[in-house]
């Protein structure tokens, strides 16, 4: 029985004990307490480093403008001096001589086309000769040259006399001579050509004029 009456005492005297340090950390300073609680339990991770303060206004500061690329001088400038020019002499002509170029004149005069033909005009004692080279164009079949008086009428015009000369074989001046001309008066000699049409029809087609040219 003493056995167990030890044995008891010393559980009370645990609980008795455990209880007396219970009081002690309650009466003691909130601090104490605090710090009692917190090294009894397991470590809390260490709180994260407060922000720094945000920057203030950001300046920019602009670079410095480029220097400007030196202009070299003007002698040291490259200026593109003339190629020459090769000229190749035609063979058979001689070196230094211009070569002919121009191409023979036709035997027919080589009139263009609208033809253009200037009649030369000889007058005479109430008469004028006109004379023309022939035109060698295939198409021509006849001439027709028209005296035409310079001096105004009252009314209609009098018709012009007119002569007609056929188309010669070869490339050779063609002539007309008129007579019954009024002497003193100016005339203006026309030349006509009949030609076919694009139907075939024939039809005088004017080629040239003379001066205006007073009759002797």
């Amino acid at each position: 029985m003493a056995r167990r009456a030890r044995r008891r005492g010393r559980g009370t005297g645990t609980v008795a004990a455990v209880a007396a340090v219970g009081l002690i950390a309650l009466s003691g300073p909130a601090t104490e307490v605090a710090a009692t609680v917190t090294a009894s339990r397991t470590a809390l991770p260490a709180a994260p480093a407060v922000a720094a303060a945000l920057p203030g206004p950001v300046r920019v500061v602009a670079p410095p403008p480029a220097a400007p690329a030196a202009v070299p001088p003007v002698s040291a400038v490259a200026v593109p001096r003339p190629q020459p020019i090769e000229v190749r002499v035609r063979p058979g002509v001689p070196h230094g001589v211009m070569p002919d170029t121009d191409p023979p004149p036709s035997s027919c005069g080589g009139y263009a086309n609208p033809r253009q033909i200037l009649p030369g005009v000889v007058p005479g004692v109430a008469s004028a000769t006109v004379s023309w080279q022939a035109d060698g164009h295939t198409d021509v079949q006849r001439y027709r040259v028209q005296a035409v008086s310079q001096r105004l009428v009252p009314g209609l015009q009098p018709e012009p006399p007119s002569l007609i000369a056929p188309q010669p074989a070869d490339c050779v001046p063609v002539s007309v001579t008129f007579g019954g001309l009024t002497s003193g008066v100016p005339y203006v000699f026309w030349l006509e050509e009949e030609v076919p049409d694009t139907f075939g029809v024939l039809r005088w087609v004017q080629v040239g004029t003379s001066s205006a040219v007073v009759i002797s």
